[in-house]
């Protein structure tokens, strides 16, 4: 998710400086289409899709809409941190080749002690005490 902050700040502050931003959001996510073409060219990232009809995913239900994007929740663009978090997710949901997600956590919760049958002959701890958890934390997304 950094990195699509990153993107999303910047593309803020060009579309803020260039154009400006309107009480439009067809214009305003034109903008800001034009400036993530932009901003990806030479990048890892790709756009899923090269036409996105906004009127159409503003006006019919999400469930009718070939593409599941709900711009119903744009925050307004004034409310700076707020849009550039929108926007994140938005830019994250629309391209592909980004940094790809850490794994769930769910698979590497450990069990209970009694649930072990090998344990640490010396010790009398588990086999398994936690290190792979502890490594799945000390990742870091860039």
């Amino acid at each position: 998710m950094p990195q699509y902050l990153r993107i999303a700040e910047k593309i803020y502050q060009n579309v803020k400086e260039k154009k400006g931003f309107t009480d439009d959001p067809m214009e305003d996510l034109n903008n800001l289409m034009i400036e993530l073409r932009h901003e990806i060219k030479g990048t890892k990232l790709k756009l899923l899709y090269n036409y996105i009809d906004f009127a159409e995913l503003l006006i019919k239900p999400l469930q009718e809409s070939k593409i599941k994007l709900d711009l119903s929740i744009i925050p307004k663009s004034k409310n700076t941190q707020e849009f550039v978090l929108w926007l994140a997710g938005f830019i994250e949901r629309i391209t592909t080749g980004g940094q790809e997600k850490l794994p769930p956590i769910r698979a590497k919760v450990a069990l209970p002690a009694y649930a072990y049958e090998e344990i640490y002959p010396s010790t009398g701890s588990p086999v398994n005490n936690g290190e792979e958890i502890i490594e799945y934390f000390k990742k870091k997304e860039n």
